[in-house]
């Protein structure tokens, strides 16, 4: 259905706002923003692609990079990434390169399980970014859940509810479901990691919660069924985390389903190590 100027308008701004928005003459708050796409039954991530021209700008294919091919990548090829952001962070003082850069050197030291660069600086750089930001968004979201393990247990879950609170305005966005599932996600591997079990069940509690209202809920519901299975496993007792790694391969995920196996493996030796 096409709107006039005036029934877009209606109830949410004046009509000069609107049409001062059309051509690139002011700026407004992303509640009347939300209010217009609304009205025209145009989600957020058909705006941003129109918005783009179509296309998918340079942040997207650097943020596509790093969730789909960096654990792919061999570490030179990494580091000549690495090098790359922080060239472009040089040129352009966009603090979204600096984070990337920051990102990957935090991956490769704990893919090595060694200090391959000093972090002290970075880490600290990230914590700080973080505090200060009172709305977070898809950005805030991929820099915490990329690098939740310099921070501590207690920290990470006192600020789960604050997260929420903090994102609230960008819950019914697609993207955002997703970042709180990945986030998750990465939460429940870390308090394995840690052998903090409680927190695990925590938040495998809380992702069960949010994949009701997510595209991934097929998949977060297997996760959620294959973390139960492994805090049994890493406890001794008798699981069926075989089976549930099957479902994976059975829907064709064979690589996912291989990460797990190792998951399992890493996560079962470090039990057997700590109680030798």
């Amino acid at each position: 259905m096409h709107l006039t100027q005036s029934q877009l308008a209606e109830g949410i701004s004046s009509r000069t706002t609107l049409s001062s928005l059309e051509n690139n003459k002011t700026d407004i708050t992303t509640s009347i923003l939300f209010a217009y796409l609304e009205r025209m039954n145009v989600s957020i991530q058909e705006y941003l692609f129109y918005f783009n021209d179509s296309t998918n700008t340079e942040k997207e294919l650097a943020t596509k990079y790093f969730y789909d091919n960096v654990i792919k990548r061999r570490d030179l090829e990494i580091k000549e990434r690495i090098l790359d952001y922080q060239s472009k962070y040089k040129n352009s003082k966009d603090f979204y390169y600096c984070c990337l850069s920051i990102e990957l050197k935090l991956f490769l030291n704990k893919k090595n399980d060694e200090e391959i660069f000093d972090v002290a600086e970075d880490t600290g750089i990230i914590k700080k970014y973080l505090e200060h930001v009172t709305q977070w968004g898809h950005f805030e979201m991929s820099i915490f859940a990329n690098c939740l393990y310099i921070f501590s247990s207690e920290y990470i879950r006192a600020t789960f509810n604050i997260l929420l609170k903090r994102t609230k305005i960008l819950s019914k966005i697609d993207t955002y479901q997703n970042d709180i599932s990945i986030f998750l996600n990465n939460c429940i591997v870390l308090a394995f990691e840690r052998q903090h079990y409680q927190n695990a069940r925590f938040y495998i509690h809380e992702l069960y919660q949010v994949s009701g209202k997510t595209p991934r809920k097929a998949y977060d519901r297997m996760m959620c069924d294959f973390y139960l299975e492994l805090i049994k496993t890493v406890n001794g007792q008798p699981s069926t985390i075989d089976t549930t790694i099957y479902q994976f391969k059975k829907l064709g995920f064979n690589d996912h389903a291989k990460m797990l196996e190792n998951l399992r493996a890493k996560l079962t030796a470090k039990v057997k190590f700590s109680i030798a």
